[in-house]
């Protein structure tokens, strides 16, 4: 059954791991702003570039930056533009040229950020475009500042194109090892369905079979019941009986078939609504705190919906006991309108259950029983902080059930 505790609230860094996308936008806002606001005035006081052109210009090398992951090779195009016109105007002999240190900055974040986001294609153009475009002109007027600026720059790039290519793995393993354990929890809801269905069959099943066993036994012995029948009518109940002893056979060949390996644990009697009272007086023996409130039924109650309601009471009450312990707990049996009401309730727990964060399959179980009758499971935590089981089984989908079966 789902968790009874309200699950604890994820820290920034485990929401920034599973909204990686979000995460790169916050952190390159704040990345872009701060070079900005430090690289405009900069570039235009102490490197004489015209204010007009230091603005725009640099709001194109700093921009490409934010575009980085949707538009990745416009990005770097106009990186290594924007950044080569800046470095076209130079710069006084003490300052460092034609890698200023915000570009040095702006040119690693766009390298890693590349080969994170982009694999090692585009991660190699971000890194080699703008080192030959702005490093080949510098390097053909050679000069110590110039050259010391582009081997800086360049070992600053490659590094961060480095721990781009390891965060681009992290990336595509985490990924996949999503994928997989998407792909796991669908088969094995599968196979926990599959298995529930063919639990809820067998138990069908055999409601059908004794429901043939009677059919045959009346029908044998109608003959002998009513001396004065005429023959035509003891041929047909003659029939009738034989018809259902065939019926019976090839039902308990299905039923082999369904049983499987393990026989002998559903040869068992199926339980009844009136086996509720004995469950619930059970669990009471054994330390819990639990009440039934049950009404008698108007009509006949189906064996199958009998055997529903027993089996959802079974689970909610075991999925309390376990996630919930020492918590008072309410089972509460009624009927309207030609369907059975089911409602299990407990309270909320006293200490967090070292089951309480696991996804339980519970409820899985429940459904398909309600469902196979044509009703449906609402199960969910209570504004107290306990949990609700509430079931509606039809009394009339039994029947279509027996059908079906």
């Amino acid at each position: 059954m789902h968790a009874r505790s309200r699950s604890p609230r994820r820290s920034p860094v485990a929401w920034f791991a599973a909204h990686p996308v979000a995460a790169w936008y916050a952190a390159i806002a704040v990345v872009a702003v701060t070079l900005y606001s430090v690289a405009a005035p900069v570039t235009a006081v102490l490197y004489e570039v015209p204010v007009l052109a230091a603005l725009v210009v640099t709001l194109v090398q700093i921009g490409a930056l934010v575009t980085l992951v949707r538009l990745p090779r416009a990005s770097v195009g106009a990186f290594a533009a924007s950044s080569l016109a800046l470095a076209a105007w130079g710069a006084p002999e003490w300052l460092p040229w034609p890698w200023p240190v915000t570009t040095i900055i702006a040119f690693a974040v766009l390298a890693g950020g590349a080969w994170a986001w982009h694999g090692w294609r585009t991660g190699l153009i971000a890194l080699l475009l703008p080192a030959v475009a702005m490093s080949a002109p510098a390097l053909a007027m050679p000069s110590g500042g110039a050259l010391a600026s582009v081997i800086v720059a360049i070992g600053v790039g490659a590094i961060a194109a480095g721990i781009g290519a390891l965060a681009h793995d992290r990336f595509r393993i985490s990924r996949q090892l999503t994928e997989e354990k998407a792909v796991s929890a669908a088969e094995v809801e599968r196979r926990l369905v599959a298995e529930e269905r063919q639990r809820i069959a067998r138990e069908l099943h055999d409601v059908v079979a004794h429901g043939l066993s009677l059919i045959q036994v009346q029908a044998t012995s109608a003959p002998y019941r009513v001396p004065t029948m005429d023959p035509a009518s003891a041929d047909e109940f003659r029939d009738i009986a034989r018809g259902a002893r065939e019926s019976l056979a090839e039902m308990r060949r299905l039923l082999g078939v369904l049983r499987g390996d393990a026989p002998e644990a559903e040869k068992a009697p199926q339980p009844t609504l009136d086996d509720i009272a004995e469950l619930v007086a059970d669990t009471e023996r054994a330390g819990a705190r639990i009440r039934l409130t049950m009404s008698p039924p108007d009509a006949p109650v189906p064996i199958a919906v009998g055997i529903a309601a027993y089996r959802i009471v079974q689970e909610a009450v075991s999925n309390a006991l376990r996630h919930a312990p020492g918590t008072a707990i309410a089972v509460a049996v009624g009927h309207a309108d030609g369907t059975v009401l089911v409602e299990i309730e407990n309270e909320p727990p006293n200490t967090p259950s070292a089951h309480a964060s696991a996804a339980g399959h519970g409820l899985v179980g429940m459904r398909e029983r309600a469902a196979i009758l044509g009703g449906a499971v609402e199960a969910r935590p209570t504004a107290a902080g306990g949990f609700r089981v509430a079931a509606t089984l039809p009394i009339a989908g039994a029947e279509r059930a027996g059908e079906r079966a």
